[in-house]
């Protein structure tokens, strides 16, 4: 996806985000974060130049949705690295600037909670969530310093 798609997606995600509660919508609260923070990893990653911002969508790793005709459609393509559906997920293979490092280790720890907590039963504690929220918001932040550096957007998530 392009950084500006990105961008809208978070958005729409983050107004989604602020009207869950964290506790009695836990699943959805968390696949928020994931899909937010995944977002705000690729538009960093494009704005630093390290993977290719194009108009696909992933489905798995090295397999995209890109437009088709009729319009409205879309076709499978095998492409290099776009986007990540998750922080290790195609592993990137260049060298990461401090920055996206640390988003990559957020991501990982808001992803260490998913099949614990969303597949397998165990308890969204306090502090899975405040662990969940800290790392999502560092995530953000990081975005949008990758994203400014880069000069992409005057708003970034």
């Amino acid at each position: 996806m392009k950084v500006a798609a990105h961008l809208e997606k978070i958005e729409r995600f983050e107004d989604l985000r602020r009207r869950l509660d964290k506790v009695t919508d836990f699943a959805l609260w968390f696949w928020v974060l994931m899909n937010s923070g995944t977002n705000a990893l690729n538009a960093a990653l494009h704005s630093a130049g390290i993977t290719e911002a194009v108009d696909c969508y992933p489905v798995q790793p090295s397999v995209y949705l890109e437009p088709a005709y009729p319009p409205g459609t879309f076709k499978p393509v095998m492409r290099a690295l776009g986007d990540v559906i998750h922080a290790d997920r195609p592993r990137i293979e260049a060298e990461l600037p401090p920055d996206l490092q640390r988003m990559v280790k957020a991501m990982e720890v808001i992803e260490s909670y998913r099949d614990p907590c969303i597949r397998f039963g165990r308890d969204a504690t306090a502090e899975v969530i405040a662990s969940c929220e800290t790392a999502y918001l560092e995530c953000l932040a990081l975005a949008r310093k990758v994203i400014g550096a880069a000069g992409e957007a005057s708003h970034a998530a």
